[in-house]
């Protein structure tokens, strides 16, 4: 039985004592020159930014290491967005300890953030000079800076140095860190300068690493990276290997993202599956409908399946999202010219030529059109630009047996037999190893018939190739002009 105020207990006829309620030793108290550093961070890493200012402003005047004090507090400012007192506490830090590199990056991230991008590249050159390490976070911000300003620089030569110079610090940034940022930007360089293959290599050791098994994969189940890559093997036209990648977006989100969507319609499209693609694109016209690109291809399906009016209608639908996206515009011509409409596609032209003046399908396109339009002689240059061009080009370049077909058959329609029978032999040069379609092949040998014709009659024309055998192996159909690809985005 228990007593109120009695420190006993009677409990079955045994009496005990009751525990004292008494502290029995005091709370420990930290020593005035105690290192608190440990729990400054601890409070940091859990946003815990009151706690972390009371601290400071209790210990900075007695404190021994106030340059970390005034660190963490230049942190705390720019997480709360107070960039100029950020910098205030950060320089202070660095005044009292002029060696350490993580202050000369903060000061470079905060000058980041405000927008001082010159100043923030020269914080981070003074950090690379005073590392003695490799650091990654350092080349990717130098990285980072100098592809802007390649970017914002009006002068060609310096834009392209600079960007060279950012790409060098970017495959530093790759080979020292494991940062997903570093390798989505060395592989943007990469896609800019046409280099597919290195690209996906790039964001394949995301995936894998760059010696599987033995290295860890930096993000092995990204759907963003994947997307990226299906659409690189696109470029290069292994549409299979992109397919995989896609597949595997599927197996990882249930879902894909119109990007990944608009690749997934690309390689039906170019396996001739025309209502599977429509199907693709229209799961995106609904959720995101302003995309150029989109439009384009659905102008192709609807070209493919001779419904010229939605081509046309969709195409310029493209033009209008993106006016100066040159796939779109060369497409609309394309169009305009199988449905007869040569005036519509004289404009479609120009723009075109506008955005590209080196290329030599346009000039090829805006020779037909002045044919068909009774202007022979403006003709006849537009095609005489599009042959020179074509010949001009490097060897590693793709063919366009095309344009010196159409020149041949335009000269020997005007009379000029002798430029007819040269621009036949170039069309049997370049179209060695080509898969021609079978209206080119029946085109070449009708001409080849008439200018053995005319060569009989006058006397005076001599087809050196005229009787060689045309050969048809190796290479895609994709590389004439006429036959258009679904594009995916802009190079």
């Amino acid at each position: 039985m228990y007593e109120a105020g009695s420190e006993q207990i009677n409990c079955n006829g045994r009496i005990i004592e009751l525990p004292s309620l008494e502290v029995v030793r005091p709370a420990p108290t930290m020593p005035s020159d105690a290192n608190i550093d440990w729990l400054l961070h601890i409070y940091f890493t859990r946003h815990k930014f009151g706690r972390c200012r009371r601290l400071i402003e209790r210990e900075l005047t007695r404190h021994l290491n106030a340059e970390y004090l005034h660190f963490v507090l230049g942190l705390i400012d720019r997480e709360e967005g107070n960039h100029i007192e950020a910098l205030r506490h950060l320089q202070r830090s660095l005044e009292l300890n002029p060696q350490n590199i993580e202050t000369y990056k903060e000061i470079g991230r905060t000058l980041y953030v405000m927008g001082r991008f010159s100043q923030s590249l020269d914080a981070f050159r003074e950090a690379e000079q005073r590392s003695p390490r490799k650091d990654h976070e350092i080349y990717h911000y130098l990285g980072e800076l100098l592809y802007r300003a390649a970017t914002t620089q009006t002068q060609l030569e310096l834009a392209k140095k600079q960007q060279d110079e950012a790409r060098a610090y970017f495959e530093l940034a790759v080979q020292t860190g494991k940062k997903l940022e570093s390798h989505v930007r060395l592989a943007e360089l990469y896609r800019k300068d046409k280099q597919y293959q290195q690209a996906i290599d790039v964001l394949e050791n995301c995936l894998h690493g760059p010696n599987p098994p033995f290295d860890f994969s930096l993000t092995p189940e990204n759907a963003e990276v994947l997307i990226e890559i299906s659409v690189l093997y696109l470029k290069i036209n292994e549409t299979q290997k992109a397919y995989d990648r896609l597949a595997e977006v599927v197996n990882i989100e249930r879902k894909c993202s119109p990007k990944g969507l608009l690749a997934f319609g690309a390689i039906l499209q170019s396996r001739n599956d025309v209502d599977g693609a429509l199907g693709k694109y229209s799961q995106i016209a609904n959720a995101e409908p302003e995309i150029a690109e989109l439009w384009n291809n659905i102008g192709l399906c609807f070209f493919k399946k001779q419904k010229f009016i939605a081509a046309v209608s969709s195409l310029r639908k493209s033009v209008w999202l993106s006016p100066l996206n040159y796939n779109a515009l060369y497409n609309l011509s394309l169009i305009y010219i199988a449905s007869e409409q040569y005036a519509s596609a004289f404009h479609t032209l120009a723009a075109a030529i506008n955005l590209r003046k080196d290329n030599a399908e346009c000039y090829m396109l805006l020779g037909l059109c002045l044919r068909k339009l009774d202007d022979v002689d403006n003709a006849f240059v537009a095609l005489e630009r599009s042959s020179n061009m074509a010949t001009g080009q490097p060897q590693s370049a793709a063919r366009n047996p095309l344009v010196f077909l159409n020149f041949a058959l335009f000269c020997y329609e005007t009379g000029r037999l002798t430029l007819a029978a040269e621009q036949y032999n170039r069309f049997l040069s370049q179209a060695q190893d080509l898969m021609l379609p079978t209206e080119y092949k029946f085109q070449a040998t009708k001409l080849k018939s008439l200018l053995r014709i005319s060569n009989h009659a006058n006397g005076m024309l001599q087809l050196d190739a005229a009787d060689s055998e045309e050969t048809a192996v190796g290479a895609a159909a994709e590389e004439l002009p006429l036959e258009v690809n679904a594009v995916v985005s802009q190079n």
